[in-house]
């Protein structure tokens, strides 16, 4: 069957229309109250007062709601990230940097330790220093101190890369 021509219909362009702040709202779908704080945002662009022209209305309204170039800067800023991401897990895994999580635990841990080890000092170091003079006594007392300090001195990165490892777990 061969189709017959269609006859060219004349289309109408509304998008140059006038149009009333309720009849705008009722076309957008939205209450007037809605529709006039978008007019008064600037979202929203108005001929004069009361009268909007339809195409402008509902371009400005669709721009509005889907930002295209937000959309963009959006996908940017995700793919920013995901790459910021990527490089600070690589970093992870070389072991040039550690999760905060990681250190502050072990660091916790050395802090208990050193502060345990500086409790015992003197119900340990009491019977060592009875009779001794006060020079001797001050040096076991400097050397005890010292020796819980070490605690904190150091810097054990396996300790610290357990430590991460478990909270990736």
């Amino acid at each position: 069957m061969i189709p017959l021509p269609r006859s060219k219909k004349e289309v109408r362009d509304f998008r140059s229309e006038i149009i009333s702040a309720p009849e705008a709202a009722l076309l957008l779908g939205l209450p007037e109250r809605t529709f006039y704080r978008l007019v008064e945002e600037g979202v929203v662009p108005k001929v004069s007062e009361g009268k909007y022209v339809l195409g402008e209305i509902v371009e400005a309204f669709w721009r509005s709601k889907f930002d295209f170039e937000g959309l963009e800067a959006a996908r940017t800023r995700l793919t920013t990230a995901q790459a910021e991401l990527a490089e600070l897990d690589l970093a992870e895994q070389r072991g040039e940097m550690h999760r905060a999580t990681a250190v502050m635990r072990v660091w916790a841990d050395n802090v208990m330790n050193a502060k345990t080890r500086l409790l015992s000092i003197p119900s340990k170091i009491a019977p060592e220093v009875v009779g001794k003079t006060l020079p001797e006594i001050t040096k076991t007392l400097k050397n005890a101190i010292n020796e819980a300090l070490e605690e904190l001195a150091g810097y054990d990165e396996r300790r610290i890369t357990r430590a991460a490892a478990s909270f990736r777990k």
